[in-house]
């Protein structure tokens, strides 16, 4: 079999791209993933107990027209119609109580829910953009 000089040029050339596409290039260094957890409003309280920690909440959230939606031991979860808005939407609160060495570490989380009980519900967490006021009312708890 006789090959003339086209054809080893283009075995030549297609054998240069195909070691050039196996080639690879060193990887470039890889970035640490640091995943920052967000700070929620809590609070250390010491000397009481979860049942009158639990009771203070209740007292609290009741007298702001709050009802309760769940309830355990140590945790406790609070809804309210959102009457200002356009669309239905419910206010939700969970209070979470944990034991530690110190004493109760009592934590707040607050979401709005739109549509709520629909196939369109939406929960968003918007504990950080009220952390300011729950921070606040955390403090009365570590005091009672």
């Amino acid at each position: 079999m006789k090959l003339n000089f086209t054809s080893l040029l283009t075995m030549g050339i297609l054998s240069f791209l195909c070691v050039g596409c196996a080639t690879q290039s060193p990887p470039e260094p890889t970035k640490p993933v640091v995943n920052v957890q967000p700070s929620y409003p809590s609070a250390t309280i010491v000397g009481r107990s979860n049942k009158t920690i639990m009771e203070d909440i209740i007292r609290y959230r009741s007298s702001k027209g709050m009802k309760i939606r769940s309830r355990s031991a140590n945790q406790i979860e609070f809804m309210s119609a959102v009457t200002k808005a356009n669309i239905p939407t419910e206010a939700r609160i969970q209070y979470s109580l944990m034991q530690t060495p110190q004493g109760w570490k009592l934590t707040a989380r607050v979401y709005q829910i739109s549509y709520p009980s629909s196939k369109n519900e939406k929960v968003e967490d918007i504990t950080l953009s009220v952390a300011d006021k729950l921070n606040e009312e955390l403090a009365r708890y570590v005091t009672n």
